[in-house]
């Protein structure tokens, strides 16, 4: 008996574990290939995922963790060279 259910992977989601998530809906579907709620559910999470793929991960992380007045120079800088 597997435990992997829909609200197990919701719970994940909600935790940022998107990887996870997606698994769990994957197997459920699986299982039961006519599950509405986990066929929306793993369109939803794999359509973030391909949107937010480009991102830029040293920006983000300069972004989330700036603490010095130079961090901030450095995100405002790359923000003005956008156009």
């Amino acid at each position: 008996m597997s435990i992997n259910t829909s609200t197990l992977a919701s719970i994940y989601e909600i935790q940022g574990h998107k990887e996870e998530a997606i698994m769990i809906y994957e197997e459920i579907l699986r299982k039961e290939p006519k599950n509405k709620e986990a066929r929306a559910a793993l369109v939803r999470l794999k359509t973030q995922k391909h949107n937010f793929s480009g991102l830029n991960r040293d920006k983000l992380e300069l972004f989330v963790y700036a603490k010095t007045k130079q961090d901030y120079q450095k995100l405002e800088q790359w923000l003005m060279s956008w156009k």
